[in-house]
């Protein structure tokens, strides 16, 4: 198994301003504030993306692992999604580092590759023993130094499909569709009074994720994996099907202003009715209230996991955020403790408890999440080595291939073209000719 994880809001845009949000001689690690024996103390420095609601149950885990660790001290440092990696990569090069940072598969890749990062292994050891990971989650977070470089925080799975009791009422669905053919059936009716689809492409990340569920189910999880790694292009005949999949849903179902339309005013556009449905992952759980707070998850609105293709056995969709450990860290004994917590049953419990969240951790117990839809959505969740998953490809790329590929699919959405889309990636991505 292999998992995906796709990224809530974020566009990667790689900055070229690299400034610290500090003043440089602000941004160094924590002090050595461990004791004789090595247990955890002091203070350290922690990177992190999340404002708001996020932001406040994430500093919830910090307050979680500091009343753990009396004595020890997190100052957490936000920095916007999209300046994240180029950030991180002056502070690593001018040895100003913090001691623990939130990353992208690629963003670990890289930082491995320069020696930049702490060994995990013995964290992952642990976890995979005890039955909370297994190999396949441990599998994203190896470095190119084959050691484990980093650690899970939060989980995300995609590729549902999001709609309200009324529409699904005003439709006559009184279940998930079980094939591909009953779900176009579904969109075909919808199709009626307006494109069945509300979409917000104007977010450069949100076609994205409609291409991994439909590369994941028409092309399966194998040829997703070698895709992914580089090891076939993207002129590979299931790949091209699936683009060729994916462009018939844009052309026959999606809104027409798809490209003029933001993430936010998409959920928005199913939950007023304009459309039928949305598509995307579990955190649509926590959009929702901004458009209608009287709407109940589960019970006002919910969704169904993107039907099989045409037999193909169902692959999950994930994706979710990874941190890392800096090797320049003046504080190892409670940075590598810091990270522990956020991987564990309890660091993870936090969050959950208050939604919009799927914890990593396969022994979060269920009844943790507050609604009907965060229960639906992280029973969705990998929770053995047989299930067919794969992650973010977006995420996972990274760097200009990513910034290439976001444009690429503009283009597809704009024109349709497969071939045209196909020629572009064939010359973008170019890792599977060695």
């Amino acid at each position: 198994m292999s998992i995906t994880f796709p990224r809530r809001g974020r566009v990667l845009a790689l900055s070229t301003a690299l400034l610290c949000i500090a003043p440089l001689a602000a941004c160094s690690g924590g002090n050595s504030g461990a004791d004789a024996s090595g247990k955890p103390g002091g203070e350290i420095r922690v990177v992190a993306n999340w404002t708001g609601a996020e932001g406040q149950a994430f500093q919830a885990v910090v307050d979680g692992f500091q009343a753990k660790y009396p004595g020890t001290k997190v100052k957490v440092d936000t920095v916007p999604f999209d300046q994240t990696q180029t950030q991180l990569a002056q502070q690593f090069a001018s040895g100003n580092a913090p001691d623990a940072a939130v990353a992208l598969p690629s963003t670990v890749r890289q930082f491995s590759k320069q020696g930049l990062l702490m060994n995990l292994d013995d964290e992952w050891k642990s976890w995979v023993d005890k039955g909370e990971y297994n190999d396949s989650l441990k599998s994203i977070v190896m470095g190119t130094d084959a050691h484990a470089d980093a650690v899970y925080l939060k989980g995300n799975v995609n590729g549902l499909i999001w709609s309200t009791k009324a529409t699904d009422t005003k439709l006559g669905l009184t279940k998930a569709p079980a094939t591909w053919n009953e779900f176009t059936d579904v969109l075909d009716k919808a199709n009626a009074s307006s494109k069945a689809f509300s979409v917000g492409a104007k977010d450069a990340w949100v076609p994205t994720q409609w291409v991994d569920p439909i590369l994941l189910n028409v092309a399966g999880v194998e040829k997703y994996q070698q895709l992914q790694q580089g090891k076939i292009g993207w002129d590979d005949p299931k790949i091209v099907e699936s683009m060729t999949v994916l462009t018939g849903l844009v052309d026959k179902y999606w809104s027409s202003d798809a490209l003029d339309t933001g993430f936010n005013n998409e959920v928005c556009g199913w939950v007023s009715g304009q459309h039928a449905f949305g598509h995307n992952g579990a955190f649509v759980n926590a959009v929702v209230p901004s458009c209608d707070k009287n709407l109940k998850p589960g019970t006002d609105y919910s969704f169904f996991p993107l039907p099989a293709y045409n037999g193909q056995k169902p692959a999950q969709a994930v994706s979710g955020d990874l941190f890392i450990g800096s090797k320049q860290t003046k504080n190892p004994a409670t940075t590598k403790a810091f990270l522990d917590y956020l991987g564990s049953v309890d660091g993870q419990s936090i969050w959950a408890k208050k939604g919009g969240y799927i914890a990593p951790n396969m022994k979060v117990p269920a009844d943790v999440y507050p609604s009907t839809n965060d229960k639906k959505a992280a029973a969705l969740w990998p929770k053995d080595a047989s299930t067919p998953a794969g992650y973010d490809l977006d995420d996972w790329i990274g760097g200009e291939i990513q910034v290439k590929y976001r444009q690429a699919l503009d283009d597809l959405i704009r024109n349709k073209d497969v071939a045209a889309f196909t020629k572009t990636m064939v010359s973008v991505d170019t890792r599977s000719k060695g």
